[in-house]
């Protein structure tokens, strides 16, 4: 047999690999965002519970700590983690997200919620095409996005003491700049993961399923709340000039 023969032998084992890969990311991040969605949804149907838990800061307050602590902990230490661990904080994450973001079926209507999963949904799958084709080294604008990023949370923290719309709707838009960024960047790392890893066994595939769904759940949820935000606000600015 020739040597093309086993070099094309080797190329279409590493594509099969990318591509039960991929198909695992997505499949456990729909795991995830459908999990979140029906906590979300369904915590607001006990109003009991949903304003002990909104209007209790400590607990708000320990809720991000511990969405916080299982990024750190997947993110950083997947290799040490078992694959039924990684599974379980993820689905725990998922849930816990859900819990913290479930006031958007109070803040806003229906239709301001399906309109902006649709626009998040599309903005996601171009940014994760493009990850996925272009053959650029995405590391350094990654590693600034993260700068920013950072840049971004500050002013957040800090405009939630100057209550100012016009610097949250900017923030708004940078922020989805960002996570398209991110978004982009993170695809192509998880392609090269994708091309490298060992599918045979199972445990590894589980694992790293789990992180990439990890990182593409987080970039997906900031870009849908962003878009929320931007769309509430042109709302609520409609509204004030109709009244004028």
């Amino acid at each position: 047999m020739s040597k093309n023969y086993f070099n094309n032998k080797k190329i279409n084992n590493k594509n099969n690999n990318l591509n039960i890969y991929i198909y695992n990311v997505y499949l456990w991040m729909s795991y995830g965002l459908l999990l979140t969605s029906f906590t979300a949804w369904y915590l607001t149907k006990f109003s009991f519970l949903f304003n002990i838990i909104v209007n209790n800061h400590f607990l708000v307050i320990l809720l991000l700590i511990t969405q916080f602590t299982i990024v750190i902990i997947l993110t950083h230490s997947i290799n040490k983690l078992k694959a039924n661990t990684a599974t379980i904080l993820f689905i725990v994450y998922s849930i816990l997200t859900g819990i913290s973001i479930s006031s958007i079926f109070l803040i806003y209507n229906n239709n301001t919620i399906y309109i902006s999963f649709f626009i998040s949904s599309i903005i996601f799958l171009i940014s994760s095409i493009v990850g996925f084709i272009t053959k650029k080294d995405l590391t350094n604008i990654g590693n600034l996005s993260i700068i920013f990023l950072t840049s971004i949370l500050i002013c957040s923290l800090i405009n939630i003491i100057l209550k100012n719309s016009y610097i949250t709707l900017i923030m708004s838009y940078i922020g989805i700049i960002i996570f398209i960024i991110l978004t982009t960047w993170d695809t192509q790392k998880l392609k090269e993961i994708g091309i490298n890893l060992i599918i045979k066994e199972n445990d590894q595939l589980r694992k790293y399923s789990i992180l990439g769904a990890l990182l593409c759940y987080l970039n997906f949820i900031n870009i849908y709340l962003l878009i929320l935000k931007i769309l509430n606000n042109n709302k609520t600015q409609e509204e004030e000039n109709n009244k004028k």
